[in-house]
């Protein structure tokens, strides 16, 4: 919190908003002579100027602050609670982090020439979702300083990042920390893709074929996975279902790992191609036959060749198909691939230094050779 606010500070600033500020504690610390408030729930302690409403909601009309800090709440709209079912008036799409709008909301109650610093979620820096309204605030905005860690902090359950931006300012170095101690990093050039500020480094231009021009991209979801939930046994004929933890670069270790599909653990789990469903039999025959299966989340790209074409991905297992195998799977292991992804998607996993992949970013690679 202090040092988001300490980078938010400039001389001459005296009005100062917090959109989501429970106690009041951001407020607090900029010690700004106007601090004003805005919290859906009732204030936990004193706050001067604190106002009962949805910031996100409010009209606010023309007034605008030199400074807006915060930590607003992570609600994910894949929550049944949470979801708008569309996209929202602030730039969002369906899916957007709740956070992502009260960026958009910051960029834009923060006066020209003024200051706004949020901690928000990694997943903020890739998802696709949020895409319009990073480009709304790179718009408008020009990024200063900006810090992540590793671990969960800020009383959130989620790894998290911080910016300060200047709202006109002119794009140049953003200086950037790192970790509980807020230890400095190099200064980088802003970035084309914001994930690329936890990398420290940015992916090249490049004009060049991609692996999408040789290969295709699929992956399955909710329908085929609990498609599959009452035909995977170990003890049943059928092709091999292949997870996600079964996979590593250039190796499948079915049958001598164990798997976890459907909160059941098996040994050698196949798929019973009787017990399926007309639809879901379609959906196998589709899926079986010569291709690459790509692991979804991973710090390398974790990649291995069904050549006999027997297996079938469990979900979100991502299937490859083309006729240049070893080319696809040589790009995908390569050092620049790796590099490449969590340029563009960093921030994006469950873990540190992992990314979520996905069809269009595999497809986007720059292919080699």
């Amino acid at each position: 919190m202090h040092a988001v606010v300490h980078e938010a500070l400039f001389a001459g600033a005296r009005s100062v908003l917090d959109p989501a500020c429970g106690d009041g504690r951001f407020l607090q610390a900029t010690g700004l002579p106007v601090q004003v408030g805005v919290d859906i729930d009732p204030p936990t302690a004193a706050a001067g100027g604190f106002e009962c409403a949805d910031a996100l909601r409010r009209d606010w009309g023309d007034t605008r602050f030199d400074i807006v800090v915060g930590n607003p709440p992570f609600l994910s709209q894949l929550s049944r609670l949470t979801t708008r079912g569309g996209s929202s008036p602030l730039g969002g799409g369906p899916y957007a982090d709740a956070a992502a709008e009260f960026l958009a909301l910051a960029v834009r109650l923060t006066r020209p020439g003024g200051r706004f610093g949020l901690v928000l979620p990694q997943s903020l820096l890739s998802a696709r979702d949020a895409a319009a309204i990073r480009a709304d605030v790179d718009s408008r905005a020009a990024l200063r300083w900006m810090w992540w860690s590793d671990t969960p902090m800020f009383d959130a359950a989620v790894r998290v990042w911080a910016g300060v931006w200047e709202v006109g300012g002119v794009p140049g170095a953003v200086r950037r920390a790192h970790g509980s101690e807020f230890a400095p990093l190099s200064s980088m050039p802003m970035p084309r893709t914001w994930s690329a500020l936890l990398t420290g480094a940015d992916s090249p231009a490049d004009d060049g074929p991609r692996l999408g021009d040789i290969a295709t991209f699929g992956v399955d979801f909710r329908a085929q996975y609990y498609g599959l939930v009452d035909a995977v046994g170990d003890d049943v004929d059928g092709p091999p279902l292949i997870t996600s933890g079964l996979i590593d670069p250039g190796q499948c270790h079915w049958g001598t790992r164990p798997v976890r599909f459907a909160k059941r653990t098996f040994r050698a789990p196949r798929v019973d191609l009787a017990r399926l469903s007309p639809a879901m039999h379609r959906w196998a025959e589709g899926r079986l036959g010569p291709k690459i299966l790509i692991a979804n989340q991973t710090k390398v790209i974790e990649a291995v060749h069904d050549e006999a074409g027997e297996w079938l991905p469990g979900v979100p297992v991502i299937t490859c198909r083309t006729v240049q195998p070893q080319r696809v799977l040589a790009t995908l292991a390569s050092r620049e691939a790796v590099d490449y992804v969590h340029s563009q998607v960093a921030g994006s996993g469950l873990g540190a230094g992992t990314v979520r992949l996905n069809p269009r970013l595999l497809a986007s690679i720059p292919l080699l050779g």
